[in-house]
Parts: structure tokens; sequence; C-alpha cells
């Protein structure tokens, strides 16, 4: 085996792959968030595992694949962060291979690689929760891999493949749906039917394991419900508002702003083709980049599509279609400060695909020096994640603010409570349920605005009374981004005297980001 061959034929390939291995073991527990969703995504698993049934006895608004998964993982594995950590990293390779080697199929290699590095930096490296190891939801980084499969084997001519990995993703994001007509034009009626079998069957397979466990109709329709009640509540329409997944009229401006700030560097590129101009922008991107910087990516792919598409062979449109689709809930809003990021891969192969030859340089160049400035700040941003915390389950990392309280409130737990008591924290704050292997209240192991509007008090009152967990811990975590900002100050005030009248205070832990431990009375 010549592997000077194989190194200069595949290099692209070969550091792309190492560099994210590197990633991994370097910012190893610095990803996602201590507080908010990625925690969800651990505490599940662990619950289906003890007998509990996911939309039955467990609230969730996401499809079941990913959560099926990551319980298999666990059940081999065991019920350890480490766990998820590598099934991410797995997810990750699968997902920028599949990219890479889509992106073979209409551009140069160079081109590929370009792609793949702004998916590595914005999204590997992402500190928050929109990140591709520890996500807010397994859901969607699964359901980008099932996706890229789905596009790769169309392209491939297998369609049978294609509708099961189309399947597969629609059962880990319902955002994944709106494919589905761009594959049944792509592919031809032929096997219309047959495409369909496919997709039920898919989909059946997947619920199988939680109708055995115990899951029924009944239950499907009530979560339905519950989805659609929430659909319409004002806490989702302001956290949308504000994240950038509904349009508003103020968006225009911005979409023209951020359009600037890429294509001044993009002409100066375009007519003065010099290391110095390379230079410069590289500083000028220092100041300037963020992801919103990419908000106007979804309309100009549609304007471009408009004056290339007589130009544009079938495989060509089908991708660019399929950007669209998949992008819908997103198109035409300020989506990459929150999970729009996902979608960027495919977005800007697309506009590889669509803009004029003779911008595709400049762009290139443009796409490389965006990569080394996202990572340059990604990185600062996961290296102020230096308070490690460690339990049994698992290393997690999280800055000052939050990681000092969390780790004195997970000793006080672990000092002062049994393994079998359950422990309701609000408004939310999984992580320490997963860490201290103690149970919460599997409706209501969330408390944010928006499920408090989509259950009402009184409904939760009634639950808190029928169970009555012997902890409940209280922080002060701002919920703004839901409009109301604190668990019983602005919002929640009948659960919170409810609390106050049935729980006494026995503990505050930290200072700044504080928790204020409550114990049921019955049991004092």
């Amino acid at each position: 085996m010549n592997w000077d061959n194989i190194i200069k034929k595949h290099w692209q390939l070969i550091l792309f792959n190492v560099l994210t291995l590197l990633i991994f073991a370097v910012f190893y527990g610095h990803f996602g968030h201590i507080i908010i969703d990625s925690f969800r995504e651990a505490y599940i698993p662990v619950q289906m595992l003890k007998g509990q049934v996911l939309y039955k006895d467990i609230f969730c608004v996401y499809p079941p694949l990913a959560y099926i998964i990551n319980a298999f993982l666990m059940l081999i594995f065991g019920t350890k962060l480490r766990v998820l950590y590598f099934a991410g990293l797995l997810a990750t390779l699968g997902i920028l291979n599949s990219l890479y080697r889509i992106s073979n199929k209409f551009l140069p290699k160079t081109y590929s690689l370009s792609i793949v590095m702004l998916t590595i930096a914005a999204s590997v490296l992402s500190p928050n929760v929109f990140n591709f190891i520890f996500p807010y939801s397994y859901g969607i980084i699964y359901g980008i891999l099932f996706v890229l499969l789905s596009v790769y084997f169309a392209l491939k001519g297998k369609s049978k493949l294609a509708y099961i990995f189309y399947a597969l993703a629609i059962c880990s994001k319902y955002e994944f749906i709106f494919l589905l007509p761009i594959l049944f034009w792509y592919s031809g009626k032929k096997e219309f039917l047959k495409s369909i079998l496919n997709i039920i069957a898919t989909i059946f397979i997947v619920f199988l394991p939680l109708l055995v466990m115990g899951l029924r109709v009944n239950d499907l329709s009530n979560i339905c419900q519950t989805i659609l009640t929430m659909s319409s509540t004002k806490t989702l329409y302001w956290f949308y508002s504000i994240s950038g997944l509904t349009f508003r009229l103020e968006l225009i401006p911005i979409y023209g702003i951020n359009f600037l700030k890429c294509f001044i560097p993009l002409a100066f590129l375009y007519f003065f083709r010099h290391w110095l101009v390379t230079l410069l922008i590289l500083v000028y991107f220092c100041f300037t980049i963020s992801p919103a910087i990419f908000v106007y990516i979804f309309p100009l792919l549609l304007i471009l599509l408009i004056f290339s598409y007589k130009n544009l062979n079938l495989n060509k449109k089908f991708l660019v279609f399929s950007t669209l689709a998949i992008s819908l809930k997103l198109f035409f809003a300020l989506t990459l400060l929150s999970y729009g990021v996902y979608f960027l891969p495919l977005a800007v192969l697309s506009l590889f695909i669509v803009i004029p030859r003779r911008y595709k340089k400049s762009l290139l160049i443009i796409v490389f020096i965006m990569s080394f400035t996202f990572s340059a700040k990604n990185i600062i941003s996961l290296s102020e994640k230096n308070i490690k915390i460690e339990t049994e389950n698992g290393i997690v990392y999280s800055n000052d603010y939050y990681g000092n309280s969390i780790k004195e409130l997970i000793s006080y737990i672990n000092d002062n409570t049994r393994d079998n008591d359950k422990i309701l924290v609000l408004p939310e704050t999984t992580a320490i349920n997963f860490l201290t292997k103690r149970s919460s209240d599997n409706k209501f192991y969330s408390l944010i605005p928006l499920y408090i509007e989509t259950f009402g008090e009184e409904n939760i009152i009634e639950r808190l009374y029928n169970n009555k967990p012997k902890y409940i811990v209280i922080s002060n975590y701002d919920t703004s981004n839901y409009y109301y900002s604190y668990f019983g100050q602005d919002y929640a005030q009948q659960i919170y005297d409810y609390i106050l009248t049935n729980y006494a205070p026995i503990k505050q832990v930290g200072k700044g980001f504080v928790f204020i431990v409550f114990k049921l009375k019955q049991a004092m």
C-alpha cells in the first residue's frame, strides 16, 4: 500500500477527520449548555431505560428516534455522558464525510473542503447548544445525517435507500418532512407506491419499541394536541421572534447589512487578487464575523436559482431544491443566531452551485477566511468554560457563573438526599438530576414559561399535589427568551405559592446564580 499516494489523493478527507477528532479530544466535555436543553437529551434516555414510556410517561415534543438510539447505546455502554459525547462524535464524522462526498459530485475537492471546514468552525466548535457533539437535540444531528444520506443515495440513483433514510430523518426531526415532494419529483413516479410503503414501514419499525413498551394511539393523540396548543402560545411566538424564527419587517435591513458585510470583501477579492487584500479581509472578519452574517443566504439562494435555473442540470436542481425544502422553517428569518446554523453547510454548497462562475474563487477564499475567524472566536468561548463538574455519570465543563453553583448543589444533594428521592429543579436544570442520579418529574422536568402557558398552572399544581416530589429546587435562571424572566416572580406565581405553602426552604446554594432547596413539609 502506497501511503504517499493515498495521502496526496485524500489529504482533504484525512485533514478534516483528524481535525474533528482533535477538537473532540481537546474540548471534551465543553460542548452544550449545563442549564438548558442538552441535559434533557441525557435525562430522557435514562428514564426510558427505567421503563418510562416516551410520550405516555415522559413529556417530549420531538420525534422518538434519537431517544431510542441513545437509550439503546446507554443500555449497552452505560448511562454515562461519554456515551452521548461519542454518539455526537460519530454523527459528526458521518455528517462531515457525507457532506464532503455530496460536494465532490458538484465541486472540486478544495471547494468541498472549504464547506466542511466552515461546518467544523460554525457547528463542531460551537460553544452553545447548537453544536454537533452535545446539541440541544440529538434529533437534529441524526436527522441531518439521515437527510444527507438520503440526498446522497438519491443522487446515486438508489431511491429505496433514499426513502428509508428520509423516513429516519423525519423520525428524528419533523422539519425534514418537506423534502418528500422533492424526492418524488427527482426519483420519478414509477415506484411511487413502493416508496410510500418503504417510508411507512420504516416509521412503524422506529415506533415499534415504544408500542411494545405500552405507547398507545391515545398517547400520540394527546402529545399532538399538546404540540398544537404549544404552537399557538405567545411565549413560543416571543421566542421565535427574538431568535429569528419568524419573519419581521425589521429583519429586512439586517439582511441588507449582513449581505454588504460579505459582498464588499467578495468584490475586493474579485477586483484585487493579492495576498495583502486577503490579509485585510481576514482582519476585517475578525471584527465582523458572527453566524448572523449569513442571514441573507436563503433568500439569496432563491434569487440566484431563478436566474441560473435554465443552466442547471437535474442533479444541481435537486440539490438546491432539497436545501430550500429542508430549510422552510428557517427561510426568510434571522435563523443563524439559533439552530439555523445546522443548515448552513448545504446552503453554502448550493450557493457555490448557483453563483456565477466568475465569483466562485472569490467566494472560496471568503469561506476559508470565515472558517478561520469563526474557529478562533468559538475556541475562545469554549476555553472560557473552565469549571469542571465531575460525577460518576461523567464530566461537563461550565463557566464560573453557573459552574460553581451547580458543583455546590450537586455536592449538597449527594450528601443530604437518598438515591430514590425525587428532585424537581425549576425552571430547568436536568443536569442536576442526571449527574446526581435522582429522578425528576417526567412530565414537568422543565417549567419554563412556554410549558406553563401550554399546560396551565392548575394542572401543574394538581400533578405536584398527587406526586409530591420530596425536594423542589428553584434557581434565579433568567428565562426572558420566553418573555417572562424569573420563576415565581413575573410568572408561575400560583405554583410558587403552592411550593411555599407545602415546602420549607432548607438551603440556599451559590452566589450570583442561586439555588434555593425546598423540602416537602410532610417529609420533615
